[in-house]
């Protein structure tokens, strides 16, 4: 127990690091660009900001909403869907990423059935951030911490059982959020997408520029990302199309 509360620790220590390192005169810089339309500009001093290792939610949406209006839906795409990993419940990033996408020329059919159950089960999952889950993880142990103590100095019988029976039900409740929050671990660390930033991109049957075209994907086109081998990524984008697109051609959501 008290490896899993360092643990605890160190990750939330450092997304604290990581939130008081943002800083960067391309932030002030961006936005006054923006606002005075100067689009291509705001890409430019918010990519700085994002090349120097700032990893924030709106930064990426920010400069999703220029390149956007900037005319290139590809990296507007890839910067939605990397602010959209860092904050999965926010509406406005869902809102765009889906307008943009729905601009794109390249299409997968999916089974539009959904069932409510799991469907219930993936909302209450992405209510809340990674962060605050960590946050509130700790906060239950701290609380199962304390109602343990209560319940050894405690000399009433019936107070014991009361702590005894808060210490199951936050116990309980700390597996549930430590199950979620492991599993939004789990698809930050192995779920990889990527997005087409180019015109096109041509889909290989080996990672040689002198290998067969199968497909050309266009601008925008999302897809899974399987490995990388040199300069190619294997990706796969439904039941049919799977192969080798060039790096240069393409953003990496990871």
């Amino acid at each position: 127990m008290k490896n899993f509360v360092f643990i605890l620790i160190t990750i939330l220590t450092a997304f604290a690091t990581s939130n008081a390192a943002k800083t960067c005169a391309g932030l002030e810089a961006g936005t006054k660009a923006y606002n005075e339309g100067d689009f291509e500009r705001a890409v430019d001093e918010w990519r700085s900001c994002a090349d120097s290792g700032i990893n924030d939610a709106d930064l990426f949406y920010n400069l999703g909403n220029a390149y956007f209006r900037s005319g290139k839906l590809g990296f507007s795409i890839f910067y939605y869907k990397k602010a959209l990993r860092l904050r999965a419940n926010d509406s406005d990033i869902q809102h765009n990423l889906k307008y943009a996408q729905a601009m794109t020329r390249d299409k997968v059919d999916e089974d539009s059935e959904e069932n409510p159950i799991l469907n219930a089960l993936f909302q209450a999952h992405h209510a809340i951030s990674l962060r605050t889950q960590l946050w509130i993880m700790l906060g239950i142990f701290w609380a199962i911490a304390v109602s343990a103590v209560l319940t050894k100095v405690s000399l009433r019988e019936k107070a014991r059982n009361i702590y005894t029976g808060i210490i199951f039900g936050l116990t309980i409740i700390l597996g549930v959020f430590g199950a979620s929050a492991g599993y939004k671990i789990f698809v930050l660390e192995t779920d990889i997408t990527g997005v087409v930033t180019a015109n096109d991109a041509d889909v290989t049957s080996a990672p040689s520029d002198k290998s067969q075209t199968l497909n050309t994907l266009s601008e925008g086109t999302s897809f899974q990302v399987l490995s990388t081998q040199g300069n190619f990524a294997e990706i796969q984008l439904g039941e049919k199309i799977k192969g080798f697109v060039k790096l240069s051609d393409v953003g990496i959501v990871e």
